[in-house]
């Protein structure tokens, strides 16, 4: 029987498998079937798969039940209650084929399990199955998470990764900036020129922003119509100023006309708001400062940045 492995199908060689087994022979023989389709990466240990999550960002894990001092299905279960690997598919590869060692198996978070000794085909077909949910999974995942304009994050994907962002500088007693960026005049610009020339402007004013803000832990999201939001951890108000006079030149070197802007060229205006990690502050409040900020910007004459520091409030 040939496999079912397919490298054009949703571009499934592209997708890292982890073989986690401590008999180097099981290792071998998974690898070997393996590895002309995928990416594959072995270890021995329970302990390392965490990490070996966080360097590979594997699209499967093949995992043994019955590993050495931490068991296959404890590591299952530490994923699934890992935010960010919670979402990887779990194949237990086991010669146990007794129910209520099945059940233990789907109860600690696997999609399937493969019997040992393991045969190709079955082991071909059942990986591709999965990796083809989880592609299909990601695909659907983005596509949700993203503007179809600019290709930008959007206000979906917004609200928890700011929550997430807050909370990691309250427990490392960072600063975190957010920055609110509208394009000047863009009614203007649209009534003017038309929307498809809105449409491209849309589209290179975020490309420039991709390209300023270009830190692995920053996010760039096109908030809503001509509104564009930087969310900068581990950034002081000194930091968010850099960044936001960055912004403002890069926009401006686009060269962009606008027949309504002063200067005859698109600019825009930026609102920076600056926490200081030392107490909680609330996701709405604090792009209600940015936007306050924002507002101080458009007030003073636009083609400027406004920063501010924002403080958590309570009420009693």
């Amino acid at each position: 029987m040939q496999p079912v492995a397919s490298s054009t199908d949703l571009k499934l060689n592209d997708s890292v498998i982890l073989i986690v087994d401590d008999e180097p022979i099981n290792t071998t023989v998974i690898e070997s079937l393996l590895a002309p389709f995928y990416k594959t990466h072995t270890t021995d240990c329970g302990e390392n798969v965490l990490h070996l999550c966080e360097t590979l960002k594997p699209d499967l894990i093949l995992l043994d039940v019955m590993l050495g001092s931490m068991s296959g299905l404890d590591v299952c279960k530490l994923l699934k209650k890992h935010s960010q690997y919670n979402d990887i598919p779990v194949i237990f590869i086991t010669a146990i084929m007794d129910q209520d060692d099945q059940n233990r198996c789907w109860q600690a978070g696997a999609v399937d399990f493969v019997s040992k000794p393991v045969y190709g085909a079955t082991l071909l077909n059942r990986v591709k199955a999965h990796l083809t949910l989880k592609k299909q999974a990601d695909l659907l995942k983005s596509l949700c998470e993203h503007d179809s304009l600019t290709g930008l994050n959007n206000r979906r994907f917004l609200q928890n990764t700011l929550d997430q962002n807050i909370r990691l500088a309250v427990r490392n007693d960072k600063a975190l900036s957010v920055l609110m960026l509208d394009i000047d005049y863009f009614k203007q610009y649209n009534d003017s020129l038309g929307h498809q020339q809105g449409d491209e402007c849309l589209k290179r004013v975020a490309d420039e922003i991709k390209k300023s803000v270009n830190r692995p832990t920053d996010t760039t999201i096109r908030y809503g119509g001509e509104e564009f939001l930087c969310v900068l951890p581990d950034t002081d108000i000194q930091g968010a100023q850099f960044i936001a006079h960055k912004l403002l030149a890069n926009i401006r070197k686009l060269n962009i006309e606008h027949p309504h802007a002063t200067s005859g060229v698109l600019s825009i205006s930026i609102g920076s708001a600056t926490f200081s990690g030392h107490e909680a502050i609330d996701t709405d409040e604090l792009i209600r400062c940015a936007d306050k900020a924002l507002y101080q910007a458009k007030h003073q004459g636009r083609n400027r940045c406004v920063c501010i520091l924002a403080e958590p409030s309570f009420s009693f």
